[in-house]
């Protein structure tokens, strides 16, 4: 009977057995976790890629195109020729391997972009957010994680 009861009070607290609370947070580390949210629109810029791989791969693209013609074109010898055209057929597979990743990584890009903007979203709903962000995904039906003496709501929550 002891062991139904325990089975159920972990029940109605969604809690299983063996499964142990949450350790509440220290002051160091809310106050470090309310400035890394704050600053949530800083790590953006690390995540929107600043330039294009597209641009990137057409460039180099015309790079490989005008150095196979001219380093063919002014190679002297047939032993030079055939150096030559090993060293270039070489730098076109290279090129190939890059525009190949160049296409997958935009596509990685684009889901990496969007994972950012969702757990974004989500912060914004209880946290403040930088006003970078906050611009972008203000949500005026979000609760505000401050009272008007400035003290967090959110304090006694564990997310």
């Amino acid at each position: 009977m002891k062991y139904e009861k325990q089975l159920m009070k972990h029940i109605l607290n969604e809690k299983y057995l063996g499964e142990e609370e949450d350790k509440k947070m220290t002051k160091e580390e809310r106050s470090s976790f309310l400035e890394a949210v704050s600053n949530f629109h800083k790590l953006g810029e690390m995540v929107y890629a600043k330039g294009g791989l597209q641009e990137v791969s057409k460039t180099l693209q015309s790079v490989v195109e005008q150095a196979e013609k001219l380093t063919l074109s002014e190679s002297e010898h047939w032993f030079d020729n055939v150096t030559v055209s090993r060293h270039m057929k070489q730098m076109n597979e290279a090129y190939k391997v890059f525009e190949k990743t160049s296409t997958e990584m935009n596509g990685l890009q684009q889901r990496l972009e969007s994972a950012y903007e969702d757990m974004g979203t989500v912060l914004n709903r209880y946290y403040k957010i930088g006003e970078a962000l906050a611009e972008d995904n203000h949500n005026p039906d979000a609760p505000d994680s401050t009272n008007d003496d400035g003290d967090d709501l959110m304090a006694g929550s564990s997310l």
